[in-house]
C-alpha cells in the first residue's frame, strides 16, 4: 500500500474508533428483583391494587436503578419468612430489634402515622399506651406495630388479629367485636381528615350492620405512633449492594423534592 494510501487508512480508521469511543454504551438488559409486599384485601377478600403513590415509588427506583420489580405478595407471616430466608426484597415491614438483626433495611422511603379508631359512641381518652390497658385490637395478622407495642400484646391488652382487610376489621369494630382498631395512614393527613374519609368509606356497609341511628367512626385525637418509616429490606446475607442503591436513589429524590 502506498504510503499516502497508507496514511489515510490509518487516519479513517483512528477517527472511526474516536466516534465510537463517543457513543452511548448499550442500556444492559434491567437487572429482576423480587419485591415482596404483603397482601392487603377488599371486602370480599381480593386484592386491592397498588396505592398510587407506591406505584410511583417503584416505577421511580425502577428507572433510576436500571431494575424490574417481579412483585410477589403474600399474607404478611409468608412475606417476612421469604424475606428472612433470602428469597427477595421486602417493603413495608416494620423494625424490631429482631428484625434489625437478620434484615439490612434502607432509608425511609416513605412514612406514615398509626392512628386509633373508635366507634363514635365509645370513645375513650387516649394519650398514650397504658391507656389501652383491658382493650381489645383490631390489627392485621402477621403484622408487628413496634417493639412498644409487641411486649404488651395479649398482657396490657389483647389483639384481635385478622386478614388484611380494613372493611373486615372496621365492620368488627361498628359489631363491639374490639374497642378500638389500629390504622397506619399517610404522614401528613390530619386526624379530621381521615376521620372524614373513614366515614365515607365505612357508609355503603352501615345498612347491613344494625347501627344505631348517628354512630360512626372516630379517630382518637392523639396517634399512637407518628411518621413511622416504611423501608425496604433485605436478608443481610443476601444484601450485594442493592439497599445502598435504593438509598442513593431516595436522596436524589428528596433533593429533587426540596428545589
Amino acid at each position: 500500500m502506498p504510503n499516502t494510501s497508507k496514511r489515510a487508512f490509518l487516519l479513517s480508521c483512528a477517527l472511526l474508533a474516536s466516534q465510537a469511543m463517543r457513543l452511548p454504551a448499550a442500556h444492559s438488559a434491567p437487572q429482576t428483583v423480587t419485591l415482596l409486599l404483603g397482601d392487603t384485601l377488599d371486602a370480599k377478600g381480593k386484592q386491592k391494587p397498588l396505592p398510587p403513590w407506591r406505584r410511583k415509588l417503584f416505577d421511580y427506583l425502577e428507572q433510576e436503578l436500571n431494575i424490574r420489580f417481579e412483585i410477589k405478595i403474600y399474607p404478611w407471616p409468608r412475606a417476612e419468612r421469604n424475606a428472612l430466608n433470602g428469597t427477595g426484597l421486602i417493603f413495608g415491614l416494620p423494625k424490631t430489634a429482631d428484625r434489625l438483626r437478620e434484615l439490612h433495611y434502607s432509608d425511609a422511603a416513605s412514612s406514615n402515622t398509626l392512628w386509633l379508631v373508635t366507634r363514635s359512641d365509645a370513645t375513650f381518652p387516649f394519650q398514650g399506651i397504658q391507656d389501652l390497658r383491658g382493650k381489645t385490637l383490631g390489627a392485621v395478622r402477621g403484622y408487628s406495630y413496634g417493639d412498644e407495642f409487641e411486649r404488651e400484646r395479649n398482657k396490657l391488652f389483647r389483639v384481635d388479629d385478622e386478614i388484611a382487610s380494613r372493611a373486615t376489621r372496621l365492620q368488627r369494630l361498628l359489631l363491639k367485636r374490639v374497642d378500638a382498631v389500629l390504622l397506619y395512614q399517610p404522614s401528613g393527613e390530619s386526624q379530621p381528615e381521615i376521620e372524614a374519609q373513614l366515614q365515607t368509606f365505612i357508609q355503603p356497609y352501615l345498612k347491613d350492620l344494625s347501627v344505631p341511628p348517628g354512630v360512626t367512626l372516630s379517630v382518637r385525637p392523639k396517634p399512637l405512633h407518628a411518621d413511622t418509616g416504611q423501608f425496604f429490606a433485605v436478608a443481610r446475607a443476601h444484601d450485594d449492594g442493592l439497599i445502598e442503591r435504593i438509598n442513593g436513589a431516595l436522596a436524589r429524590q428528596r433533593k429533587v423534592a426540596q428545589r
